[in-house]
């Protein structure tokens, strides 16, 4: 087809039957057999914006192949789609969340107020329409009218029409969350609310994201989750130093240190750490690192986690903050904003030199997600400071890895972290002054921190690995085969 399609192979649920128990895999194993029958040889397709970049290719990697291994006929597509159609959906992503964009004239370093979102997305439905119409011609001439199509966030509901049209099962999953300001994203769901009712069923990640006519009948909520054998998430094998590998990338200081040797992760570690774009030197070897690992969105508030940081943390602790995300090559508006973190850094004067900005190449998907495996290792505390969420799964990465999380209160962060007990929330996403006493408390009281990282590994295990979302996504196609 002229579309993308992704390359699918099958996994078996006993690769992860070490880690959740052979009770659970018995569980999932019977959900995913009961859908496969249901279906009753009728593929079901997944459409999402890119193959690599993002929460949502993420989670389709980890989880379709185990829904393929268990006999439902499973295919991924994504959108080819032109540079001036990705830079709208962001605009529309961007009032989704309920966060504008920069006002004129602020220059570009926090996100703006302005409420004039509704006459600026609606201009641009001539462009969204013609180019969800043009590739689901082209998707309609290899989907069978029998499939099941699953379409993932805003950028493919223009599509749903013309997939019921064809005779398809259509459903429509929002990776978004509630709004920050519900009042900036109601120009967005307007917008969307021409093509997502003729959807068969709507997926949420957690209750409160779709708007009321849509959170009833024939809506799902499905949690998303983490794969524990990712290279973004796999254990590294005991006596491997994530610094030692991180000293190889260029990212951590190590005179000491040896270069690994011939090893798998090393192998796969940044081969050539010259492609790694950053602003500041590497981290000083024994230095508490506290990280952030995100795209290079204005909604992750990145400028805000920077001064946070800057103006609160005390500096007798000696920790550095490390701020990772992809490399910007070809998304224009993802460089603006790592430009504008590079002004707020250099801002700071001399408290620039604790302040690092790092972009990992992403175009060996498997070495990018170890990259920031080991990362995420050598960390002391890892920061979510979001404006808004979708889901926000970089929380149970973190904690999956034992590390403490501190995070602001936003989207599915609440349903990952209680307060207290498996992680820290600030009282709210602005909360510049919180942020830094939630980081000098762990930086203080290791133990705690210790504690923390404990008990979220725990929370994780029982809710977030892939198992659970699997079995749930199960659930929905069971459902959706009957509709």
């Amino acid at each position: 087809m002229a579309a993308h399609e992704v390359p699918l192979s099958a996994a078996s649920l006993s690769w992860i039957e070490h880690l959740v128990g052979t009770e659970r895999v018995a569980q999932v194993r019977s959900g995913v057999r009961a859908a496969s029958e249901r279906l009753d040889g009728r593929t079901v397709w997944h459409i999402s914006d890119n193959p690599v970049r993002g929460g949502v290719a993420e989670l389709l990697r980890g989880n379709l192949p185990y829904l393929a291994g268990g006999g439902v006929l499973t295919r991924w597509a994504t959108l080819d789609a032109p540079p001036e159609f990705r830079q709208f959906t962001k605009e529309l992503y961007y009032a989704l969340c309920g966060v504008a964009p920069p006002a004129p004239g602020t220059g570009g370093s926090a996100p703006g107020t302005g409420t004039g979102t509704g006459a600026d997305i609606e201009r641009g439905r001539r462009l969204y329409e013609r180019v969800c119409k043009e590739y689901a011609a082209r998707l309609t001439a290899a989907v069978d009218r029998n499939s099941v199509v699953v379409l993932h966030d805003h950028q493919t509901a223009g599509l749903i029409p013309h997939l019921r049209e064809h005779g398809c099962t259509v459903l429509w999953r929002a990776h978004i969350g509630a709004a920050l300001r519900p009042e900036l994203a109601a120009p967005a769901w307007e917008f969307l609310g021409r093509y997502l009712p003729s959807a068969h069923r709507h997926i949420a990640s957690y209750a409160g994201v779709l708007p009321s006519p849509l959170a009833g009948a024939g809506s799902h909520i499905v949690p998303p989750s983490i794969d524990p054998l990712s290279p973004k998430n796999l254990s590294l094998q005991p006596g491997i130093d994530p610094s030692r590998l991180l000293v190889a990338a260029g990212l951590v200081q190590d005179s000491a240190a040896a270069v690994p040797g011939t090893h798998a992760f090393s192998d796969l570690l940044l081969r050539h750490p010259v492609l790694i774009v950053r602003d500041g030197g590497p981290v000083p070897a024994q230095a508490p690192l506290v990280t952030q690992v995100s795209r290079w969105d204005r909604v992750k508030d990145i400028p805000g986690v920077i001064r946070g940081f800057a103006e609160h943390v005390d500096p007798a602790f000696g920790a550095h903050l490390l701020l990772v995300g992809p490399n910007t090559t070809g998304d224009r508006q993802a460089q603006q904003v790592f430009e504008e973190c590079r002004e707020v850094r250099s801002a700071l004067g001399s408290r620039r030199d604790r302040v690092h900005l790092v972009q990992v190449p992403t175009d060996n998907p498997a070495e990018h997600a170890l990259t920031i495996n080991a990362i995420q290792r050598r960390s002391t505390v890892l920061v979510q400071k979001s404006l808004a969420e979708g889901f926000g799964l970089t929380v149970s990465e973190a904690a999956w890895k034992g590390r403490p999380v501190i995070a602001a209160p936003v989207g599915g962060i609440r349903q990952q972290i209680e307060h207290g007990t498996t992680g820290l929330l600030l009282s709210g996403p602005r909360d510049l002054p919180g942020f830094g006493q939630a980081l000098n408390s762990l930086l203080e009281d290791r133990s705690y921190a210790e504690e923390l990282g404990r008990n979220g590994r725990e929370r994780v295990l029982r809710h977030y690995l892939t198992d659970s979302s699997v079995l749930n996504f199960a659930g929905v196609l069971s459902a959706a085969a009957q509709s």
